[in-house]
């Protein structure tokens, strides 16, 4: 008997003794999550009590559960949830996103019209943690020479799934459709060196990332008699994951969008914890945080008003990495009884000493910290320049102002828009550069600016209002230049001058009282990596979000600001 024989048979038969049925896999997960450190173990016994002291028996009779109104409870008590309608909004979406991740690897249309579950079981909740929280999926997802690694990029697409309360408009499937596939090749092969030999595509001609899904649980939840018998391979379930996909109605990715009122009720939240208060007693109100989470939504929207896999990940990779970092931080201590998973940064103490009326509200830091959260000290920064039109220095008195900074430099520039589809509103653009005094000539690798830090990020420009959006530095081109312009005065270029592929240019005419950005994204192929190495792009200093085409914006120049954090 060949190989292939052998397994479908060894498949034919599981599938006759009922092994194969949804509540028997989840059960043999459930024995992997409990065989495993998917849950630590310095964190079971927090669960185990957490959960005693707040569930209530399911009026169903099927045992302990935890309600939505406990659980927000929980947020409010053990986690800081702010106690208000948007935290509690806010608390209500988690709990459906950990009720949907429960499901898997059999995923019902997430409906926020669906009928409320009693609540969830004990059993649910470590199902949810372990695939929503970083890394745990390697404790019960086999990956090997018989199957594929899994990557972060796929706990990510869970989270957007289990957000996914809407659907996207037929009329965009196939777009979104052949946009996920492409996805899919280069995430796939966006793994540790030692694991490339096990990556595979899992978008394929039998299946989307949601069927792949179930292969890996099919494969990883399989039933060996003996640890040294050969397992089933993961192809071999091909087939069954085919049948099986069809009676349980799983949805296909493409179809699926995030509301984006829904995903702003969260955003809002998720900005409002990006940092804790500077003052004993200040209180959280992310109703302060509206037209933050407004520019984050925008980041993360496709121009159809909907939020798709492919938009939500390409904007968490580079407008917004640190965005849910938050929701991490809730879950591990409402449960867990630890600050925070070990791969998630503690939140950033807000600034303390923040004139009135500056460009960088608590709301703006929030939305810098979502951004650049390894690399600067948000409660250390002090503003150690000002100035408001029409009273502005000089072009290189400006630029001297920045390369004297005693650390890293956050430039701010705000204004109102004149261009015409965007007359009149709010725009916030800036400069964060970690060495001031040599990026302007050379923008430094991220190795020359601190070695012991993974996290460190090259000089870029970044926008916060009306869109959040980041536009990384090339190492080795030159940051910015002052050059005359043909009135005989002096504009400060950000980027090269000219419209070049690619690339951003942000330069400030008129003795700094008007600015231009011009940004030419059409056609360019989106970065694998984000373009956090800085990896030289042909004419380019800034590079350009390639999901934002070619665009112009003018604005007035209102105020511009520089902070820093003063040397130890």
């Amino acid at each position: 008997m060949g190989d292939e024989d052998w397994a479908q048979e060894k498949i034919n038969a599981w599938r006759a003794q009922g092994a194969l049925t949804p509540e028997r896999i989840l059960s043999r997960l459930d024995k992997n999550i409990e065989g495993s450190n998917a849950i630590q173990r310095d964190e079971r016994q927090p669960l185990q009590a957490t959960f005693a002291s707040a569930s209530i028996p399911a009026p169903s009779g099927s045992g302990q559960v935890l309600t939505e109104s406990a659980f927000i409870s929980l947020l409010h008590a053990k986690a800081a949830l702010p106690r208000c309608p948007e935290g509690v909004e806010a608390g209500r979406i988690i709990y459906e996103t950990l009720g949907y991740l429960s499901t898997l690897p059999f995923p019902r249309r997430n409906s926020q019209s669906q009928s409320r579950p009693d609540g969830h079981s004990l059993a649910q909740i470590k199902r949810a943690l372990a695939w929503a929280l970083p890394d745990r999926w390697r404790h019960i997802v086999e990956q090997g020479n018989f199957s594929r690694v899994r990557t972060e990029h796929d706990r990510q697409r869970l989270l957007f799934q289990s957000l996914a309360t809407g659907t996207n408009p037929s009329s965009a499937q196939d777009e979104v459709r052949a946009s996920a596939q492409s996805l899919a090749r280069r995430h796939a092969f966006d793994v540790p060196e030692m694991f490339s030999d096990f990556s595979f595509v899992n978008n394929d001609e039998d299946g989307d990332e949601i069927y792949h899904d179930l292969l890996d649980i099919l494969y990883s939840t399989q039933e060996v008699k003996h640890i040294s018998l050969s397992p089933v391979h993961r192809n071999a379930f091909r087939s069954i994951a085919k049948q099986i996909k069809e009676e349980e109605q799983i949805p296909e990715l493409h179809t699926l969008a995030i509301p984006v009122q829904r995903f702003k009720d969260l955003a809002k939240v998720l900005l409002a914890l990006q940092t804790e208060p500077a003052n004993e007693g200040d209180v959280i109100k992310p109703s302060e945080f509206e037209d933050a989470a407004q520019a984050v939504c925008a980041a993360f929207t496709q121009e159809d008003g909907v939020i798709t896999w492919p938009s939500f990940s390409h904007a968490l990779e580079h407008s917004a990495p640190h965005l849910l970092d938050p929701l991490y931080r809730l879950l591990s201590l409402a449960l867990l009884g630890k600050d925070s998973p070990i791969e998630i940064l503690d939140a950033h103490e807000a600034p303390s000493n923040v004139p009135e009326r500056s460009i960088l509200t608590l709301p703006r830091t929030s939305q810098l910290v979502s951004i650049l959260a390894e690399t600067f000290d948000a409660g250390a920064l002090q503003r150690t320049a000002h100035y408001a039109s029409p009273h502005f220095t000089t072009p290189s008195t400006f630029v001297q102002a920045i390369q004297n900074v005693p650390d890293e430099a956050i430039v701010l520039f705000s204004g109102r828009a004149t261009t015409a589809t965007h007359e009149g509103k709010q725009c916030i653009f800036g400069l964060f550069s970690p060495a001031p005094k040599k990026d302007g000539a050379r923008i430094q690798a991220t190795t020359e600016v601190d070695p012991d830090n993974a996290g460190q990020q090259s000089c870029a420009l970044f926008q916060l209002a009306p869109v959040q959006d980041v536009f990384r530095g090339v190492v080795g081109a030159a940051g910015w230049n002052v050059v005359a312009d043909p009135k005989g005065g002096e504009s400060v270029v950000f980027g090269r001058a000219g419209d070049q592929k690619g690339g951003m240019t942000l330069t400030l005419r008129d003795g700094l009282l008007r600015a231009e950005i011009r940004h030419m994204g059409k056609g360019v192929e989106v970065d694998f990596n984000g373009g956090r190495d800085g990896s030289r792009a042909e004419g380019v200093v800034y590079k350009a979000n390639p999901c934002r085409g070619d665009w112009a914006l003018e604005f007035t120049v209102e105020d511009i600001e520089i902070w820093s954090e003063p040397k130890e």
